[in-house]
């Protein structure tokens, strides 16, 4: 196996060869999907960090990696030793990529990156900023295929049919409404790049991409015609007859740009925020590209009733499946060995005595003491902690079912705690608590629930580095937009029936880290003489521990809601177990 100093010299020698001063390996796919088949994860190959927000850039003579806030303490573990600098994205005094490309190359020299894994919004942003010093953009070419010998193929796991019944729509009117959009703004076509969209539009799911039931694919609609580009001999047989029932054309998933190429004299809407610059430079001139955000976008972050039903569902059988959980936890620290590892695959045992379980919605997060700072922390049979008798232990974690895509944290006592642990997990309550009581007007924007959700902590000079809340999909997705709960700006209202989590944090470099996570249901409220209101209720159902609470710093309003919480999660819960596990949860959802 290479080492990544002979990884980056073999990249580097090929760099030199083609007279190209700067590679750039970000952490996508030829969709932007957030999370990568195998074949896709240069980044990680080269450079060994296993997050999924960073990019690499590579000089003939040196290299670094940048990377958000929710994995410093990650990166700076696996970048150790590999010669790789680690740029702390957003940190006063680190440059951006492009401020730091200009200032290391000379005028003139070439940065070279692969047309298909960068979009046009981040190759023209590129471009501008490189230009103050002439540098020159070569992208028609994948630069890891000279040095990566062993690269995974291209996934080609079966496509199957997510049913009209549990979508609650048909494709029929899902394109309707996409058609809808595009007449509002002039676009004879669409162009559909997103996996998650993709799946969502056609009623299909997929397993292309770990924890992710998306499949490559690439979608074309038009007035009267609608093209998929997708290798057809891997759709199950109900997907295909369903397919041709709905008069879609199937094409092969790589014929898409050739196919762009042959569009003349027409309209066609484009996300450049989704769409890969090699698609951009296959449309031909004469078309007129409409950049906007792709309709699917925002059609599917909008639940329909179907949806939101079956999501109710789905959270039971998961709330259930976690109070099995908590139970077996708690009995089991400090009688049996209970590992991060083991953890972990414990609690997807209890998930997968559902048979509606497809499997986790994302790598889960398991976190003792000091691994609980590292903010998407995985562990391994050689750094996992065994947990003991005392401190704090963060478990994220989230399925995937035909019905719905859950994603829950819960930080658990484990025994004796600090009174600094204890502070910092109340004061991430309160939080929690904040932004689940808030009453919103119509137009509000995430950023505004995210300020209101820091208080508790802000009022201690106290803070979380990453957002308070993501949009997830439904059977999709677990992070999906356009809907965020940011100190980021957004231009995105929030909506009923949009999904977010609401999930504030507290961590402490080398002692312990504390989220609490539930998704909640944006829904309308009341209307006055002042405008619409909005609230958001609860999907997640499963106890909060209570064991790690300072009761003082509690108001009344706090303690109330909190009670309030656990009763709904007694009453929605108590059909889905018996025996022990229902009394025990009678017991973890006592009133305080």
């Amino acid at each position: 196996m290479m080492t990544t100093t002979e990884k980056l010299t073999a990249l580097q020698s090929a760099m030199k060869s083609q007279d190209i001063h700067a590679w750039i390996i970000p952490g996508s796919d030829p969709h932007e999907s957030e999370y990568t088949a195998e074949h896709w994860s240069g980044r990680g190959w080269l450079s060994g960090f296993s997050g999924s927000a960073g990019t690499v850039v590579i000089l003939q003579e040196q290299a670094a990696l940048w990377t958000d806030g929710r994995y410093f303490l990650q990166a700076e573990q696996e970048l150790a030793g590999t010669g790789i600098e680690l740029m702390k994205d957003g940190e006063s005094g680190v440059p951006s990529i492009s401020k730091w490309l200009v200032e290391s190359l000379e005028e003139g020299q070439t940065v070279g990156f692969d047309g298909k894994v960068m979009t046009l919004a981040k190759t023209r942003d590129l471009s501008n900023k490189l230009s103050a010093k002439k540098l020159q953009l070569k992208t028609d070419q994948d630069l890891l295929n000279a040095a990566w010998t062993d690269r995974p193929a291209m996934p080609a796991a079966p496509v199957f049919l997510h049913t009209d019944e549990m979508a609650g729509k048909t494709r029929e009117e899902k394109l309707a409404e996409v058609r809808e959009k595009m007449t509002e703004t002039g676009a004879a076509h669409t162009l559909v790049t997103a996996l998650d969209s993709i799946a969502w539009l056609f009623n299909l799911r997929g397993a292309d991409i770990e924890c992710n039931p998306v499949f490559l694919a690439y979608g074309l609609v038009s007035a009267n015609k609608v093209q998929l580009f997708v290798d057809s001999s891997r759709i199950e047989a109900p997907a295909l007859a369903a397919l041709n029932s709905s008069n879609i054309e199937l094409m092969p998933y790589d014929a898409i740009a050739d196919h762009l190429k042959t569009l003349d004299q027409t309209s066609l809407l484009i996300d450049p925020q989704t769409t890969n610059n090699w698609l951009i430079e296959a449309i031909p001139a004469s078309v007129n590209t409409i950049e906007k955000a792709c309709p699917t976008k925002h059609l599917k972050a909008v639940k329909n009733s179907v949806e939101i039903s079956r999501m109710a569902d789905c959270h039971r059988r998961d709330g259930a499946a976690i109070v099995r959980f908590m139970r077996w936890l708690e009995e089991n620290i400090g009688i049996g060995k209970v590992d991060e590892v083991n953890l972990d695959l414990k609690l997807e045992a209890f998930r997968a005595e559902s048979p509606e379980f497809k499997g986790p919605s994302f790598p889960t997060i398991a976190g003792y003491a000091a691994h609980g700072a590292i903010i998407h922390y995985r562990a391994s049979e050689e750094s996992a902690f065994t947990v003991k008798q005392k401190g704090l232990l963060l478990v994220d974690s989230g399925a995937q079912y035909p019905d719905g895509t859950t994603d829950i944290t819960r930080t658990f006592a484990c025994g004796e705690m600090t009174d600094e642990e204890m502070k910092d997990y109340t004061l991430v309550l309160k939080c929690h608590i904040n932004m689940a009581r808030a009453r919103f007007l119509k137009g509000t924007r995430g950023l505004q629930l995210d300020m209101l959700a820091r208080q508790p902590a802000w009022q201690e000079a106290q803070n979380y580095n990453h957002g308070t809340g993501h949009g997830v999909g439904y059977f999709l997705n677990v992070h999906e937009g356009p809907q965020s709960v940011s100190p980021r700006w957004t231009d995105e209202p929030l909506k009923p029936g949009m999904l977010i989590t609401n999930e504030p944090g507290m961590y402490r470099n080398g002692k312990h880290g504390i989220r609490i996570e539930n998704i909640m249901l944006v829904e309308e409220d009341i209307t006055s003489d002042f405008g619409e209101f909005y609230r958001l209720r609860d999907l997640t159902l499963a106890p909060v521990d209570t064991r790690p609470l300072v009761m003082g710093m509690l108001n009344a309003e706090e303690v109330q809601w909190l009670n309030d919480y656990h009763a709904k999660v007694l009453k929605e819960l108590s059909g889905e177990l018996k025996g022990d596990d229902l009394e025990w949860l009678k017991k973890a959802t006592v009133a305080i």
